[in-house]
């Protein structure tokens, strides 16, 4: 067994981890969080690397790399130069890898194409693919051809990006998502939902996750006199504003609450006192916001996507948003069912395999195949995972 200063050293894209609550900003705080715990790694070391003047640091952050039970050599390198004028300089030759990865063998991305990788090969998380023609199809199409591995956290997004992007199985990984990280604050065998009995919407009020269709599935809901209330949990996106519009005209208005600029400290109580998730979504190629939901036993309002029938399975509720009266219907089933205590036991057994430590046991692996040699271990080159 090799010594960790003789295994390779992986450096990941930090920036959105620092000062993003959501999103890849969780992905990349809550992966390198398991990785630094992992009881025998198979790596030598992290280099976190923070590019760009990005946005303030989340206000008192827990990025959690501090502890005696962390065991894996990490550093911070943190590069303040505008994205334009460090994307100009890392083209000069010699200049990319010393910026950006140092010693490190492989650059691990959360963004297509960022930050810049030099000769250093590069591995990229795919979370979602954008729409078909849509600005910025083409750049991604080009950071997945050459990236030397591409990670993905559901069977139907390995299939898609196989297809669309003719990336051939040797360079896909299949990895599960990590679910667990609100039970730092919240004891799941405590959890009891709100009199309130929210039906709790969480992410940007974008037009890709409709929130306009969820106000009316709502107000087709209390039309059904259920007692309840819409909470949005999310900053402003491309629908803000219809949204503000549709919701000052709502008859419903009085019963719903959007929290606009969400502390990421208190995502695990909006959460647990929840009774319903209701996540429309144009297309997502995870399932980890449906399944943060279920740890907690909320049972799951959803879009039919492939990627949340994969995780939630007979337990998912899928509805057509484009139907009001449907949806209405569907959060009135879900609201009595998350009064079942078999329910709710069902949907948290759900999300109790999806941890963080398997997710980043699994994206080693990755990185190990990637190299082309398991990482001081005995693991075959062709080590995948299908959960």
């Amino acid at each position: 067994m090799s010594t960790p200063a003789q295994r390779p050293v992986v450096a990941i894209d930090y920036t959105a981890a620092v000062g993003h609550a959501p999103g890849v900003g969780r992905y990349a705080r809550e992966l390198v969080r398991a990785l630094v715990r992992l009881p025998a790694s198979g790596i030598g070391g992290l280099r976190l690397v923070e590019v760009g003047r990005g946005p303030r640091p989340m206000e008192g952050a827990p990025l959690g790399l501090e502890g005696s039970e962390v065991r894996l050599p990490t550093t911070r390198r943190r590069i303040r130069l505008p994205r334009r004028a460090f994307g100009l300089a890392a083209r000069m030759p010699g200049v990319a890898r010393a910026s950006v990865a140092g010693d490190a063998a492989l650059l691990h991305r959360v963004h297509a194409h960022w930050p810049p990788a030099g000769d250093v090969p590069s591995t990229l998380a795919v979370t979602e693919l954008p729409r078909r023609g849509a600005p910025g199809e083409g750049a991604f199409a080009s950071a997945v051809r050459s990236a030397a591995g591409v990670l993905v956290f559901s069977d139907d997004a390995r299939d898609r990006v196989a297809a669309r992007y003719d990336v051939p199985d040797a360079r896909l990984h299949r990895v599960p998502v990590g679910c667990d990280h609100w039970e730092r604050d919240v004891d799941l065998d405590e959890v009891t939902a709100r009199p309130t009995r929210d039906v709790l919407v969480l992410g940007a009020i974008r037009s890709s996750r409709a929130p306009l269709a969820a106000l009316r599935g709502f107000e087709a809901l209390r039309e059904r006199n259920v007692r309840a209330r819409l909470l949005l949990v999310g900053r402003a996106g491309d629908a803000a504003d219809a949204f503000r519009v549709a919701l000052a005209a709502s008859p419903a208005r009085a019963d719903v609450r959007w929290i606009d600029d969400p502390r990421e400290a208190s995502m695990p109580g909006c959460v647990a006192g929840a009774c319903v998730l209701l996540h429309l979504a144009e297309d997502e190629a995870t399932p980890v916001t449906p399944l943060e939901a279920a740890r907690f036993g909320l049972p799951v309002v959803a879009s039919p996507l492939p990627a949340f029938r994969e995780a939630l399975g007979d337990e998912l509720r899928t509805v057509d948003g484009d139907d009001p009266a449907a949806l209405g219907a569907a959060l009135a089933d879900a609201l009595e069912a998350s009064e079942d205590a078999d329910v709710r036991a069902r949907m948290k057994e759900l999300g109790l395999t999806m941890t963080w430590r398997g997710s980043a046991a699994a994206h080693v692996a990755a990185w190990e195949a990637t190299l082309g040699s398991p990482f001081g271990s005995p693991t075959p080159h062709s080590r995948r995972l299908d959960r």
